[in-house]
Order: C-alpha cells, then structure tokens, then sequence
C-alpha cells in the first residue's frame, strides 16, 4: 500500500511533469465509485477548466488547489488506496490497462491514475477540511515532536505498532514504515503504548524520521536515474519480512505475528 514516502514520490513526479499550470478539460471515470463527492456528473463539470495552482501532500493523500476562470477555488484529492499510481503522459501514449481515470490536460497530455483493486478515492471540494480525517502534523516538517507523539500515545493500552497506524498519531504511517521504525527504535511492535518509556518514545520519533526519510532519498535517487518512468514501489526498509529470516543486526530469526490483522515482523532478541 503507497504509505508516505510513496505518495510523496507520486506528488514530486507530478512537479517533475510541470503539472502546475496546466489546465484540466475532461475527467473520464472508469470506476464511478472512487468519484466520494460530488456525484459523478458535477464532478466532471467542476474540474473542467480548473488549472492546478501545485500538488500538495497530507499525509496520504495528494491535494491539487485549482482556480477557473471564474476564479472559483476547489481542490482536487486523491487517495491511491492499497495499489494506486499515478501518471502525467502524452494522450497518444498507449493506456496501462489499470488505469481506471483519465483527465485530460490542455497541453495534450492527461493524468492518469492507475488503480488495480479499485480502493483509490477522489473529491472535488471547496475546502479539503470538508473531507480529510484528523490527521497529526507531518513527521517530516517539524510538528511531529516527541512531546506530541508521547501525548498522543499516553494512556493508550494498545499495542504500539496498531497505534503508529492511526492517522491521527503519525499521518502518512503504514503498515511496512511502522515495522521499520519500531525495528530502528528497539521497540517490539506487540508491546501497550501506555508502557513506553519517555526515552523510548524520543528514540521511536527519531526513528520515524530516519525511516521515511532514507526511503524518499531512496526514490529521489531512483526518480533522477529512471526518468521519464520511475519506480513507484521500492523497498525502503532496511528490516526482512519473512518469518524465519536472519536480523541484519544480530543474524537471530525475525518473527513474524499480526497486530490488529496487520503482518507484522520483528526481532525478538532487538527488540524485547
């Protein structure tokens, strides 16, 4: 699933692609349930004639800010779900045969979304707040501290790796970054939040940090390598997910177990 790193690749290739500027003249919806709000049909009229002013991100989901001529203010979000991606390439260009939407640019161009299993999401709204959940401040810009992360988690009995999941606590945080972080950190992912010591909590926001941050520079470098057609799915972890495997830091077995249905791996010997 794109977690925070991904998404943010998606949304610096689109500056990449000079999205900014241009103007969207059609939506062709392939799956009409990704299309949350408005209903199908004013959503095609509200994007028509919208220029994207730039692509902002939050936490998972990417926002495009547009003015038309009438000098209306809407923003287009998308969500990429479980499998999602996304794309600006000539009209002529042959079509993947996942792509479930198209919108047309007026360079001759569209932006494609890719969506295999159907979960990605779209909104045209007049204010994002109308439709984004609650989401904690950005691990990457500051406003993730160690006091906000120790706040949020205080008093909470479940088990760390289920909480790291919650938007609300660290927005952007998936399934693979939250493993990757508490393996960083030391911290075994089944353990009760409310049992994390203040030392603890400063070493796993840290660790938060470390783990995106080395997986976007991962992307950075392979977005300038590739270029025109980079990778949307790297591995930017640093710890196995196979039950069994050698820890890359003690050679012990990694264990693999499920916290709130999620695959979960982890040391048992680095992380007790």
């Amino acid at each position: 699933m794109p977690e925070l790193p991904e998404v943010e690749n998606a949304r610096r290739c689109l500056l990449k692609a000079e999205l900014p500027g241009k103007a969207f003249t059609k939506a062709d919806i392939g799956w009409a349930k990704s299309v949350k709000t408005p209903d199908l049909e004013e959503f095609a009229l509200g994007l028509r004639g919208g220029v994207v002013q730039d692509v902002h991100r939050r936490g998972k989901y990417i926002l495009f800010p547009l003015v038309n001529d009438e000098s209306e203010e809407r923003t287009l979000i998308l969500h990429l779900g479980m499998s999602g991606g996304l794309s600006v390439q000539p009209s002529a260009n042959p079509m993947h045969p996942l792509v479930r939407h198209t919108f047309s640019l007026n360079d001759g161009r569209e932006l494609r979304f890719e969506d295999g299993r159907k979960f990605g999401k779209i909104w045209l709204v007049s204010d994002p707040s109308e439709v984004l959940p609650p989401l904690s401040p950005e691990p990457l810009e500051g406003g993730l501290t160690p006091q906000l992360l120790a706040k949020s988690l205080e008093g909470r009995k479940a088990p760390i790796k289920a909480l790291l999941l919650e938007q609300s606590i660290v927005a952007g945080m998936g399934n693979l970054y939250a493993d990757e972080s508490l393996f960083l950190a030391g911290i075994n992912p089944t353990r009760s939040a409310s049992g994390l010591t203040s030392e603890e909590i400063d070493r796993l926001q840290q660790c938060i940090v470390t783990a995106l941050t080395a997986s976007i520079e991962k992307y950075e470098t392979a977005r300038a390598e590739s270029w025109p057609d980079p990778p949307r799915a790297l591995t930017g972890w640093t710890h196995p997910r196979t039950e069994g495997a050698p820890c890359p830091r003690c050679g012990g077995p990694f264990t693999g177990t499920r916290v709130r249905a999620r695959g979960t791996y982890y040391c048992p010997k680095c992380q007790g």
